[in-house]
């Protein structure tokens, strides 16, 4: 498979990494970005000497440190330094625990690989890019090509925004061990920071919504697709409906709307959106749609929160141009609507 990763500044806080007694928490000295850390009781076990990173997060077995005027490395709680100049890095935001293992990248090399929670490399440093472990699986990405997007080519002086181009998605376990290769056609329906939070082992699954894989450990597993789950009720269950009566009815609404009005929203009761005709666009929408004026994409908006789990699916109207005679008879138009998942059902709450 030929994959494009491209890698999106995106910053995350990391404030719960469990309720482990021994977690050491990170402090500040007054009007300064300089961090320490201290125990659950407020005993300090390390004096402020480090820049804060972008994110902290509480110090569990080993944490990724920058000292002042020093060096970058990974620390253990005995003081032991490991990995120096080997701090994995993305963005101003540094490699962080996550099932006790963390990302480490060989600065000669370019490649990234783990050290387990005392240290010891327990995946060598042989991959493009990887991903943190959940549920005991990472994707990594390997046999690609570094690439700037800045300047459209390799170079990598002063280069921002870098990823790699003709790679392959291949999911591990914590024993380096291949299990299989994600499908190109199938890469763009996840979340690739989630894909591992919902997986089904060796279970039967709706393969209109599941997309399973065999493993070479002899498992198989299948992974949720939110798209997939939308696409079926959308065409099945959405679409039947709105033909048999000629409109979305009320109960595919969420009890507020949010809607667009030129350069502002308003929040609309559903009653009131509904009785004093602000579906009336919506409803149009969806009958040319039927009538094969408009095609539609989906987009995921807020797939698989860690803590509320909430889906939602960005369904994108962009119109169809016909054109007479080499000249257009219908302009460019694109329209967006938002439904939430809530149970077994998915809801319009935006519309714009």
């Amino acid at each position: 498979m030929k994959n494009i990763v491209q890698l999106f500044f995106v910053v995350f806080s990391f404030f719960c990494f469990g309720q482990e007694k021994n977690l050491w928490y990170p402090f500040f000295l007054e009007n300064s970005n300089t961090m320490g850390f201290k125990d659950k009781e407020g005993k300090v076990m390390i004096e402020p000497k480090f820049f804060a990173p972008l994110s902290t997060g509480n110090f569990n077995n080993i944490y990724a440190v920058n000292e002042i005027d020093g060096d970058e490395y990974y620390l253990l709680k005995n003081g032991k330094k490991i990995g120096i100049d080997s701090v994995y890095y993305f963005d101003t935001e540094a490699a962080y625990e996550r099932e006790e293992k963390i990302r480490f990248r060989d600065k000669k090399t370019d490649r990234v690989g783990f050290f387990d929670k005392k240290g010891i490399v327990i995946i060598p440093a042989i991959y493009n890019e990887a991903e943190n472990f959940y549920n005991d699986l990472a994707i990594v990405y390997k046999d690609g090509k570094r690439w700037c997007y800045d300047n459209n080519s390799e170079e990598r002086k002063n280069c921002e925004h870098y990823g790699w181009i003709n790679t392959k998605a291949i999911v591990i376990n914590p024993k380096n061990q291949q299990l299989f290769e994600i499908n190109d056609d199938d890469y763009n329906l996840y979340d690739f920071r989630n894909i591992y939070k919902n997986f089904k082992l060796n279970e039967n699954v709706d393969s209109d919504i599941y997309t399973s894989y065999k493993g070479n450990d002899g498992n198989t597993y299948s992974f949720y697709s939110p798209e997939k789950d939308f696409k079926k009720w959308f065409e099945t269950t959405f679409l039947p409906n709105f033909k048999t009566n000629g409109r979305i009815i009320g109960k595919y609404f969420t009890n507020s709307i949010e809607l667009q009005i030129e350069e502002s929203s308003v929040i609309i009761d559903k009653k009131d959106f509904i009785t004093k005709g602000f579906n009336k666009n919506i409803n149009k929408l969806f009958d040319d749609y039927i009538k094969n004026k408009y095609s539609v994409d989906y987009f995921n908006e807020n797939i698989f929160n860690e803590d509320s789990r909430d889906i939602s699916i960005d369904v994108r109207f962009t119109s169809k141009i016909e054109n007479k005679d080499d000249k257009s008879v219908r302009k460019f138009s694109q329209k967006s609507i938002i439904f939430k998942k809530i149970g077994n059902s998915f809801y319009i709450t935006t519309t714009y």
